[in-house]
């Protein structure tokens, strides 16, 4: 492990008063859309939070929002806060997306463990995956491996479900996850907070965050460290994370800042329960990174922004089964450049540009016919705009259009159009969206093929996605429910030939669903959420995986037709409790092969024993549930965890 474990241990030191408890529901910096809960933080951590997340550009529109729950972000764009995820003792992106509406995930395994995602049926590689409005390397798979990002230090996470392809061009057909980490050139305090945590399973986790000022100088840096043996044997999992930012005010409103991320992990995969071999001996080592340096300058009528980002993955796999030995590298490059005009305070434009490119390679570690080296480059630019606008009777129109010219592959246009109207008499808001999306093929998309096959000739994946639905308020802002009918058709979806793994078959889809959310806050001590989510996810044309997953009129596998999540907390002075469930139902792996539904618990709680010292502790899968989100890969236990927390600053 190259990343070694950072714990900071000092005295814990007297902080002013504690503020009045934040509820979040009522609190619009506190959180936005999502899962309401009752934060207890000392003071510096409520300032800090609020500064932050009003400088934080929506996933939606790329620009900041004046209020955080105007009507562009509809109940399919999520935001969630640091204090949800630390009241909720989330730590990884997985934690937090398998109890959001529309998400469903599969893990090969438990912690550390390939995790494929699902927001609203559409494939893993369909999701963009952003650290402060920078893409993470794709890697292989053409996801970021989302089992290797730790939220636990972050200031929040925003969740766009349905086509974004007009903003983030290719990948971006299922939707965008943008992780916030603390903003070097909005820090106003000194601080230093730390966690650790110990469990079940082996289990050790400790995580900490450092935010200075000096004078023009803002300095944030943030670090976790995960080991665990898991509850499968052969299974042991360790990854550490470092993220850090630097800016400086070069002029009043103009800042130049430097983003960087690291990440590091060793994970040892078994395979299979179902095959022969079990537990096989298999290594994965991963390690990727992130270096953006970005201009800004930010003046009342207008903002401008330039960023260039360098983002390396490498994973090497060793001891294969098949003496498939490899090291998978991707390399790519990133420069952006936006401009927004916002001639008043109702009304933003937006103009820019970008530019990408990626490199594949596969070197094999034991070469052999069957484990030939390969390897692939493409790039693209872009140009988009978008208008962000009120119009007359309490309508919000919000419009953006995309060209994407590739150089490798066919050159495409994408666009979203979404309306909304809000009727503040009876606290509802109704709207309606459509849009494209599309993506260019990943990785293992290419660099599998068989030598003869020309991996440009590889139509990319082309999507249209439409939505309407309705949130009302009831009984006042501290209680809504969302209805939400989405519909996605998606052609050319990339999949790989099961006789040769070499040559590339393309389907045709058709998925369809409805979200239903529930929000309550009746009080400031209670918080209470309910989601669901109903999806019918066909396949038109083609054969999913050669046909072993699937045919015209089949569903799509691995996509609950059923999905619910439900939690509450309730809150005292000094302390919180919560629990909460999360299951999937009418659950298919493959054509014929019918997984069992599942519910799973878990329950969690908090004490204050001062205003910077924190005690935490959670139970999970309460039932000790025996589940599997795939077929041969058994999901953990019940498993207990606690830990501490301490937090000093001014």
């Amino acid at each position: 492990m190259r990343l070694f474990p950072i714990l900071f241990v000092f005295a814990a030191a007297p902080l002013a008063a504690q503020d009045e408890i934040v509820n979040t529901l009522s609190d619009d910096v506190a959180t936005l859309d999502v899962t309401y809960v009752t934060a207890t933080e000392t003071p510096v951590v409520i300032r800090q939070a609020a500064v932050q997340m009003a400088n934080t550009p929506a996933i939606t529109t790329k620009t900041p929002q004046i209020d955080p729950i105007a009507p562009p972000l509809l109940p399919s764009v999520d935001t969630i806060s640091g204090a949800e995820i630390r009241a909720y003792q989330r730590y990884d992106v997985g934690d937090i997306l398998r109890h959001t509406a529309g998400v469903s995930l599969v893990q090969a395994g438990q912690s550390g463990g390939q995790t494929s995602l699902f927001i609203r049926g559409t494939e893993s590689n369909h999701t963009v995956v952003l650290l402060n409005g920078r893409r993470l390397p794709p890697g292989l798979a053409g996801l970021y491996q989302i089992e290797y990002l730790d939220v636990s230090t972050l200031e929040s996470v925003q969740i766009a479900r349905g086509a974004v392809s007009s903003l983030y061009g290719s990948d971006a057909i299922g939707g965008a996850i943008d992780l916030r980490s603390t903003d070097a050139r909005f820090v106003e305090t000194n601080s230093i907070t730390s966690y650790f945590e110990g469990g079940s399973f082996d289990t050790f986790r400790n995580g900490q965050r450092v935010t200075l000022r000096d004078g023009r100088v803002g300095i944030a840096i943030d670090s976790s460290y995960h080991s665990t043996s898991n509850d499968r044997p052969f299974s042991d999992f360790e990854n550490g994370t470092i993220r850090g930012n630097i800016a400086v005010d070069l002029a009043d409103g103009v800042f130049f800042d430097i983003l960087g991320y690291a990440q590091d992990s060793n994970l040892e995969v078994p395979g299979s329960s179902l095959n022969p071999t079990f537990p096989e001996m298999q290594l994965n080592d991963n390690r990727s990174g992130l270096f953006s340096p970005r201009f800004t300058v930010e003046r009342d009528d207008w903002d401008f922004s330039v960023f260039y980002s360098y983002t390396t993955n490498e994973l090497t796999a060793t001891q294969d089964v098949f003496l498939n030995d490899n090291i998978y590298d991707q390399t790519g490059h990133e420069a952006e450049a936006l401009f927004n005009y916002h001639p008043t305070d109702e009304t933003t434009y937006t103009i820019g540009g970008a530019y990408y490119s990626n490199e594949f390679t596969r070197t094999p570690l034991i070469p052999g016919p069957f484990n030939a080296p390969a390897a692939f480059e493409y790039a693209y630019s872009s140009i988009f705009a978008q208008i962000d606008t009120d119009l007359p009777y309490d309508f919000h129109l919000l419009v953006s259009g995309r060209y994407d010219d590739q150089d490798s592959f066919e050159s495409q246009g994408t666009y979203t159009v979404q309306l909304s109207k809000e009727f503040e008499s009876t606290g509802t808001m109704v709207f309606g969206k459509v849009s494209t999306g599309y993506k260019v093929p990943s990785g293992q998309d290419f660099i599998f093929l068989a030598p003869t096959v020309d991996p440009t000739q590889l139509e990319p994946e082309e999507s249209f996605n439409s939505e309407i639905g309705f949130r009302q308020n009831i009984f006042g802002e501290q209680n809504s429910v969302a209805f939400t009918y989405f519909k996605n058709d998606i052609d050319n979806l990339i999949d790989v030939d099961p006789f040769t793994f070499t040559l590339p078959t393309q389907v045709d889809t058709e998925i369809e669903g409805i979200e239903i959310e529930f929000r309550s806050a009746p009080s400031d001590a209670l918080d209470v959420y309910l989601n669901y989510t109903w999806l019918d996810a066909i396949i038109v044309d083609g054969q999913y995986f050669g046909g072993f997953q699937g045919g015209p009129g089949d569903r799509l596998p691995r996509r609950p037709r059923h999905a619910l999540s439900a939690g509450l907390v309730v809150s005292g002075d000094d302390w919180k409790l919560g629990a909460e469930l999360s299951g999937g139902y009418s659950r298919l792996d493959a054509p014929g092969l019918v997984l069992s539904d599942y519910t799973v618990a878990r329950v969690f709680g908090s004490y204050q024993v001062c205003k910077n010292f924190e005690l935490f502790g959670r139970l999970e899968n309460v039932f000790d549930t025996d589940y599997e989100t795939t077929s041969g890969f058994e999901a953990a236990g019940i498993g207990a965890f606690a830990g501490a927390r301490i937090t000093i600053g001014k």
